[in-house]
């Protein structure tokens, strides 16, 4: 599958993105401990009719960011300018964890960007006493902790490829800049939730555990007219381990919300 990968200018950020496929744009949007390459796996098996874009955040990977201090909404601003920059008028949105709640806020707070919205293992406030733990955690102990909440001891075993990927995404964001630790902790949206607008999908996996299907079926609950898809024995790494049915899912959700013109992109 023939890629694009480069920077573009969104604002005063230089954003690195890679894209893949034609059609409804769908852009990915990754985990705290993550970055764009979180989905090199996962963007094939969304399929044809679908432009995968998957980039990095503010302090992750190669986005150059301005040095001052954000917050979750800067965040999705960030994501809703990434949008306009690449020519789209709306795009499809998938964010998994940390990155679904930075999707929750785009559709909250840039609602004319969203063409339909994919929420991943995704909490929408942020974990208080879990979140603290793992930041509190040496890189080491916060790479195994992360490893067995987000794979199965099953899938580690029968994937060993997928651990390796795993770790060098642990590893890559192992040092978690001070900003980016205070923006996560900005994370309370679970009052707004009513206030989104466009179609959403909720997926979760019924064993994650950092966030639990009973929080899925809290947002699902709370966002007019949301499906809700548990996935059995998933965990929090629905996007790696169950990589094909989690694009499944997807893939049928963002087709049959597809508008007419999908846009193009500028870059």
């Amino acid at each position: 599958m023939s890629e694009t990968e480069g920077q573009i200018e969104v604002g005063r950020l230089s954003v690195a993105y890679v894209a893949s496929g034609a059609g409804q744009p769908v852009v990915l949007v990754h985990g705290g401990e993550s970055s764009r390459r979180q989905y090199d796996p996962f963007r094939p098996l969304l399929g044809p009719g679908i432009r995968a874009i998957a980039y990095d955040q503010r302090d992750v990977g190669d986005t150059v960011a301005d040095p001052e201090p954000y917050t979750i909404s800067t965040l999705a601003r960030d994501c809703a300018g990434l949008i306009e920059a690449l020519g789209y008028e709306r795009a499809h949105l998938m964010g998994a964890s940390l990155g679904g709640a930075i999707a929750m806020y785009v559709a909250i707070e840039h609602p004319e960007r969203v063409a339909s919205l994919t929420l991943v293992s995704a909490p929408p406030s942020a974990p208080g006493d879990v979140a603290e733990k793992i930041i509190a955690m040496s890189p080491d102990e916060r790479a195994k902790f992360m490893l067995d909440a987000v794979i199965s001891p099953e899938g580690q075993r029968r994937e060993p490829a997928l651990v390796h990927q795993v770790q060098s995404l642990l590893r890559g964001s192992a040092m978690l800049s001070e900003r980016r630790q205070d923006a996560i902790r900005t994370l309370d949206c679970a009052d707004r939730l009513p206030e989104i607008t466009a179609p959403t999908l909720v997926i979760n996996g019924t064993d994650d555990p950092l966030v639990p299907a009973t929080t899925a079926e809290f947002v699902a609950g709370q966002i007019p007219g949301a499906t809700l898809e548990l996935i059995d024995g998933g965990r929090h790494g629905l996007t790696l381990e169950q990589r094909e049915t989690t694009a499944g899912l997807v893939r049928r959700f963002v087709l049959a919300h597809a508008p007419d013109e999908p846009g193009r992109e500028s870059a």
